[in-house]
């Protein structure tokens, strides 16, 4: 990726915007539900976890283990997106969102496979109707919305025009996502300091601290 002299926003950089977003708008959500201000920061957030897929998908050293540290974590963060936001243990109907990451990770797979192995288009077909059925964050049209990210990685315009698309085909509120390409367009390619695990476990954990603030309050 060529780098310009605006380029100054490592992912480490753009993970602490993207959890701060979300966590504004799932304070929002859960405990200010008639401020919509809270939940328009919200929109900058999935956008931001979806760029940072495909960054994932061309840097890691395992592929394998990035998928399986998704599928881990979706499993983790079950219970705790369920306590939060439906007030159960188990809900059937709607699931987190690193099940949607995960979908979207092995979607990236086929669509590399699918340059010399054209029948690698159906098991990515296999992977957006799982996102359809099993209902996770943002259903299929998050996955390919990680997909359009990858399509265009190197059309910084060609991205805009297909997640501002994208987050339209969800609803015009989630418009207000496409702001999530300023820092976007500001990432340099680089890392950062090592915070992995603490941005895989802020999700579980976040969720099940404002379950309890809710619940005893």
């Amino acid at each position: 990726m060529n780098k310009k002299s605006y380029d100054i926003l490592s992912s480490f950089t753009l993970k602490l915007i993207a959890i701060s977003s979300m966590l504004i708008d799932h304070i929002g959500y859960i405990f200010f539900p008639h401020i919509l201000a809270l939940r328009a920061i919200g929109r900058l957030a999935f956008p931001i976890f979806c760029f940072l897929i495909v960054e994932g998908f061309y840097h890691t050293r395992s592929h394998v283990n990035y998928l399986s540290r998704l599928c881990v974590f979706a499993l983790i963060s079950e219970i705790p997106f369920d306590l939060a936001f439906f007030h159960t243990i188990i809900y059937l109907p709607y699931q987190n969102v690193f099940i949607t990451l995960a979908l979207g990770l092995a979607s990236l797979f086929c669509l590399e496979e699918m340059n010399t192995h054209k029948l690698y288009v159906i098991p990515l077909v296999l992977i957006w109707g799982a996102a359809y059925l099993v209902h996770c964050d943002y259903g299929i049209g998050g996955v390919i919305l990680i997909d359009m990210f990858y399509l265009a990685r190197e059309m910084p315009f060609i991205r805009l025009v297909l997640c501002t698309l994208t987050l339209y085909s969800f609803g015009r509120f989630e418009l207000y996502g496409v702001l999530s390409m300023i820092p976007i367009t500001l990432y340099n390619g680089r890392r950062g300091p090592n915070a992995k695990m603490f941005f895989y476990w802020f999700y579980p954990l976040h969720l099940l601290a404002l379950y309890a603030i809710g619940r005893y309050l």
